[in-house]
């Protein structure tokens, strides 16, 4: 049975928050005149950076990766770009039969409910790829170009979770279905992705490079699809986002 997705009010509201904010910030910093302050301008800047994430779901632990963003810098500090990241080996936590599924013949496979009752437990791990379009904003903590800067703003595309079925479940499937057992597995999930961001940066040799520090949250949750002989359905929701940490390099030209 199919059902259709719907974008949680929430995320909504916090979009236009976001975007509202960032859209809006340079009139409500005081303190400085925004082209006066501004440290770049037209500019190309492309950042490299590798970092960690940690997810909200409790099945999963952290991983690890790398990014990369495109963005084009134009003036008052605005930043429009895009960002290709992925974070791999974010793993679940070890599948281990209830009380209930212990039971033989549990996940036979005459009972495709059944089969996908243990919902986000059937995933052994993921592979994360985001693909998102930024909007960012430069907020200088001084108007000497030497001191470090604050980048905030958000990003809106897509996340792929690339599942692996977890091994223990396929085991205990396979051990109600001698003889006759099913074809199994987690599908991949492409997901509606939302990312605001911040981070500490500090720019040397004339802008030519900044190091930077970065925060992000991802704001993302899906269904859990388990497919069995073909025939994929729901297995429930999950909650896909978490706190990416970043550091590296920006290179501009």
């Amino acid at each position: 049975m199919q059902r259709r997705r719907r974008v949680h009010p929430v995320y909504l509201s916090m979009a236009v928050v976001i975007l509202t904010l960032v859209v809006t910030s340079g009139c409500a910093v005081p303190g400085y005149s925004e082209r006066d302050a501004m440290l770049f301008e037209d500019k190309i800047h492309t950042e490299f950076k590798a970092g960690g994430f940690s997810p909200n779901s409790s099945h999963f632990t952290g991983g690890s990766g790398f990014g990369v963003r495109v963005n084009y810098e134009y003036e008052y500090g605005m930043h429009f770009g895009f960002e290709f990241d992925t974070i791999d080996d974010v793993e679940g936590a070890m599948f281990v039969e209830t009380a209930a599924e212990s039971v033989v013949g549990y996940f036979d496979a005459n009972d495709p409910i059944a089969i996908r009752s243990v919902g986000e437990r059937a995933i052994g791990k993921i592979d994360r790829r985001a693909f998102l379009v930024n909007l960012d904003w430069d907020v200088p903590l001084s108007k000497d170009g030497n001191l470090p800067f604050i980048r905030y703003g958000v990003g809106i595309g897509g996340l792929m979770a690339n599942s692996t079925t977890s091994a223990e479940y396929l085991a205990d499937i396979a051990a109600d279905n001698v003889g006759n057992v099913p074809a199994v597995a987690v599908s991949d999930q492409f997901m509606f992705l939302l990312r605001p961001s911040a981070s500490l940066r500090w720019a040397f040799a004339d802008g030519a490079f900044t190091l930077l520090a970065e925060a992000q949250y991802d704001i993302a949750s899906s269904e859990v699809r388990i497919d069995i002989d073909g025939d994929g359905d729901s297995a429930g929701d999950l909650d896909y986002g978490g706190l990416n940490g970043f550091v590296g390099i920006d290179f501009s030209f």
